[in-house]
């Protein structure tokens, strides 16, 4: 779950799109608006046999609140949790009833909606898989081009417009209290 390096929507699911010359992680909105092309990545799913530990210590109910961002939601959470079904052969319907939810949660999920805490734990359980991944830091995530030089996110934009619209020349149309043949004299 992250935010949409496009629009700058915070908390949907994002795919890895390109952008002109460049990938960038973009809500669905924004790749369907554009017509990006979505970058395929093979997805794995991983068998979590550990058990979780809880990690207490001093603070707010026992939680230590330094290790809160260790992890985070993959980008790619929907479909693992899709393929996560699939392997173990199971519709949205019977998932929905192992975990007790209604089928519309699975539905959103899949669709690349971001569930609760609580439900992506159910997800983790029901299907053996892991939809969390080490966290990334933040400040070290650039967007580039081709050239040295550093490029926003309104370049990007800028480039991808320049490339795709071409605004139609608007026709001359007539203007209100204007005879169209001009000026009357009197004779």
């Amino acid at each position: 779950m992250g935010a949409c390096e496009l629009c700058g929507k915070e908390g949907v699911g994002t795919r890895r799109a390109k952008v002109s010359q460049s990938v960038l992680e973009c809500c669905s909105g924004c790749i369907a608006s554009m017509r990006l092309v979505v970058e395929q990545r093979p997805t794995k799913v991983i068998q979590n046999n550990e058990q979780s530990s809880l990690v207490t210590g001093k603070g707010v109910s026992g939680i230590d609140i330094m290790t809160k961002d260790a992890t985070e939601l993959a980008g790619d959470f929907y479909s693992r949790i899709r393929n996560g079904r699939k392997i173990k052969g199971l519709s949205q319907g019977d998932l929905a009833r192992i975990m007790n939810v209604k089928i519309g949660v699975i539905q959103k999920a899949e669709n690349g909606n971001r569930p609760t805490d609580s439900i992506l734990e159910k997800f983790e359980r029901a299907l053996g898989i892991s939809l969390f991944v080490e966290a990334i830091p933040r400040n070290n995530t650039m967007v580039a081009n081709e050239s040295s030089s550093q490029m926003t996110i309104s370049d990007a934009k800028n480039d991808l417009v320049d490339k795709t619209r071409k605004r139609p020349e608007k026709k001359k149309g007539r203007r209100f209290g204007v005879s169209r043949s001009g000026s009357r004299t009197r004779r």
